[in-house]
């Protein structure tokens, strides 16, 4: 049997959690698997969180530590690890969670003080803990023990891929049975193609892309003094529009999530108020409008959090229509 060694993304804000980090990059390594993180970066930009997105792509695992900090943020005022964690979620990452139990006793030199940053953090935590089965901690040395448990638990009920040496090839017999086990799972998906084209049955009456939807949503605006404002206020746009700035985003096979990525995409370019977040019944509506269309699909993966889960993609058609919608041609 071979000793295969999984990579994990260690995310949290740095300074505040210096050591509880350290903690627990040591149980990693005490594991005889790699850890990896913001000690390979030294400051915070766009380029380099691009880089950190492709350290993600390689890791099998995204532990996240959640303390008293929302931490630096970029241009669109989110803070960059809970860009870490979006990404690792949009990816399918197995996402070990900790937060902390009641950041009012964190000491003042290590939590927020102005109220705009507190209330990001509490966004955060909520969003972090929203379905997900997360831990609680409120000590450096409950923490420890908590993120070694977590560790064992996740590597025996949700193995990764991750990574070999190079030195234990497989044998000629074990690449002939996996090469034939390909050519029988690519002949059962041509055949299950053909059976879902003839069970699928014609939705009368569709709208068409030139039809308006009406996206309920939650935005984001600054009042005069500075501080932020949140209300609700929905916005029409045809689903030709929708579409398109959807499969902008979708340019890799990505959770759900990436509807609501299209939507705030679309409204950014539209120059409207900043949207936070949409109503789940709609980002559902989308999903299945666009399904119907023929212009994205839904795959099942094994490799995910939970053991299955849904990711969505560009069928051939959806990106003829995106290429044909959005192409520069000669006046």
């Amino acid at each position: 049997m071979t000793n295969k060694k999984y990579q994990i993304f260690v995310s949290s804000t740095f300074r505040d959690l210096a050591d509880e980090r350290q903690d627990a990059i040591r149980n990693i390594l005490d594991l005889k698997h790699i850890p990896a993180g913001m000690e390979l970066f030294p400051a915070a930009d766009v380029e380099q969180l691009e880089y950190i997105k492709r350290v993600i792509d390689e890791c099998d695992y995204y532990l996240l530590v959640i303390g008293g900090r929302y931490g630096s943020v970029d241009e669109g005022g989110v803070s960059f690890t809970e860009r870490e964690y979006d990404y690792a979620v949009e990816t399918g990452k197995v996402v070990i969670a900790f937060v902390h139990n009641n950041p009012a006793t964190i000491p003042l030199g290590k939590s927020e003080t102005t109220q705009e940053a507190i209330d990001a953090l509490n966004s955060f935590r909520e969003k972090v803990m929203d379905g997900r089965l997360v831990r609680m901690w409120n000590t450096r040395q409950d923490l420890e023990p908590l993120v070694l448990k977590a560790l064992i638990h996740a590597f025996n009920d949700l193995p990764q891929q991750g990574w070999i040496r190079g030195d234990t090839a497989a044998s000629d017999e074990t690449l002939a049975q996996a090469n034939k086990a390909l050519q029988e799972n690519a002949e059962l998906k041509g055949k299950l193609a053909e059976l879902k084209n003839k069970s699928e049955p014609a939705i009368e009456g569709l709208a068409n892309l030139s039809s308006t939807f009406s996206v309920r949503c939650r935005r984001k605006a600054r009042r005069s003094n500075g501080s932020p404002h949140y209300y609700d206020e929905p916005f029409g746009a045809t689903w030709a529009d929708l579409f398109v700035s959807i499969a902008g985003c979708l340019t890799r096979p990505m959770v759900d999530v990436v509807i609501v990525k299209g939507v705030q995409a679309l409204a950014e370019d539209w120059g409207l108020a900043e949207v936070t977040s949409m109503y789940d019944a709609d980002r559902v509506t989308i999903k299945a409008q666009l399904l119907a269309l023929g212009l994205i699909e839904a795959r099942q993966s094994k490799a995910t959090q939970g053991g299955v889960q849904e990711f969505l993609s560009l069928t051939d058609k959806g990106r003829r229509l995106f290429l044909e919608m959005r192409v520069v041609r000669d006046s």
